[in-house]
């Protein structure tokens, strides 16, 4: 399914799933305390997924940016694509940290980052994007066991101590945060690989899908298998090890890494299947239209989505059951999709994303 311009929908409609996954997660977290209910641990696998997918399309996205400025055969295409997206990245660092005191979660903040390391590396070869994805998530491992994860944090309230010192910003930033820069940045980086291939290619689009699953499958059950050995060793060791050998976003072991990268370029795969098979389908059209209003959607869930619920019972954090906060996330979605759409029919663009391409040009 593509427009008239060419445009790959399928990368919109896999947008549109992260968005959506991303309000269920995100408002599971905020809303809902820990808790053993069968939900609760059902979405607690999702959590990272979504965000991860997220990133990996914008990493695609870039990439589309730049082929389209290289099939112009001028350096000065090139050079003002590159500084269009440093100056995007400049904006979604600034927006993110904006409503830092509504969203300490945010991840515009640090997705300016990663387009700002990625503008970088754009014109390297495939090989080396795939190396440097490769090694980003091994070397964070060897900083997991030099330096101490849990410092700066209250995991009990889910407050960053220090976020507003120097070294307390530049330790969330870089390395424990809610999305750390590294080795979140290898999601990117892979996304830009991939967006070099010709996924209207049948045979590559299966090729790749099957790698994608293949990776998310082994890494996962390598995590499940590594973790089931722990128990021969004292209860602190075998925490220790299992925090090292999960698969969750926190901390982002190479376990997470492989297997969320896996899975959201298998998804991706996938969404651009289901959008050249039923091009016409109105279901798919809605949630191609949630996905090009994602920045818009994004910021929309956490100043409308999580305020209203503050405002209506004026509490938020961990104060509801599983059960509620994942209905309200279903029908805030669904209301979001049936926005995106409409506002689709009269406008271009999204309203956060008219405001970006207006400031940035």
């Amino acid at each position: 399914m593509a427009t008239s311009n060419d445009r790959i929908l399928g990368y919109d409609f896999a947008r549109g799933i992260a968005i959506i996954g991303m309000i269920i997660v995100n408002f599971k977290t905020v809303m809902v305390a820990e808790s053993s209910a069968p939900l609760y641990r059902a979405l607690n696998l999702f959590s990272g997924k979504a965000a991860a997918l997220f990133v990996v399309l914008a990493g695609i996205g870039m990439t589309l940016m730049y082929e389209s400025g290289k099939r112009k055969n001028s350096p000065e295409k090139l050079s003002k694509v590159k500084s269009d997206l440093l100056k995007r990245a400049l904006f979604l660092f600034v927006t993110g940290l904006s409503y830092y005191f509504i969203w300490p979660a945010d991840i515009l903040h640090y997705y300016g980052v990663y387009m700002t390391i990625g503008v970088l590396l754009l014109s390297v070869s495939t090989r080396i994007l795939q190396w440097i994805s490769l090694l980003i998530p091994l070397g964070y491992m060897g900083l997991l066991i030099l330096f101490d994860y849990e410092a700066g944090w209250d995991w009990s309230t889910l407050e960053y101590q220090d976020f507003f010192t120097p070294s307390g910003f530049f330790r969330h930033l870089f390395f424990n945060g809610f999305h750390p820069v590294f080795p979140w940045v290898a999601f990117l980086l892979t996304g830009i690989w991939v967006g070099r291939i010709n996924l209207r290619d049948q045979n590559k689009r299966t090729r790749l899908a099957i790698a994608a699953l293949l990776t998310f499958t082994i890494f996962t059950g390598l995590s499940a298998f590594l973790q089931s050995q722990t128990g021969y060793f004292s209860a602190p060791e075998a925490e220790a090890l299992n925090s090292l050998l999960g698969t969750g976003p926190m901390p982002p072991t190479l376990f997470y890494v492989f297997s969320s990268g896996g899975l959201s370029v298998f998804l991706i795969t996938v969404s651009v299947q289901v959008c050249f098979s039923y091009p016409e389908a109105g279901w798919i059209r809605y949630l191609v239209s949630t996905g090009q209003l994602a920045l818009s959607n994004y910021f929309f869930h956490v100043v409308i989505g999580m305020v209203a619920i503050e405002l209506l019972f004026g509490r938020l954090e961990q104060s509801f059951s599983v059960e509620f906060a994942f209905g309200y996330a279903l029908v805030f979605s669904v209301l979001l999709v049936w926005f995106s759409h409409r506002w689709r029919k009269k406008y271009k663009r999204g309203p956060l994303e008219a405001l970006m391409r207006r400031v940035t040009g």
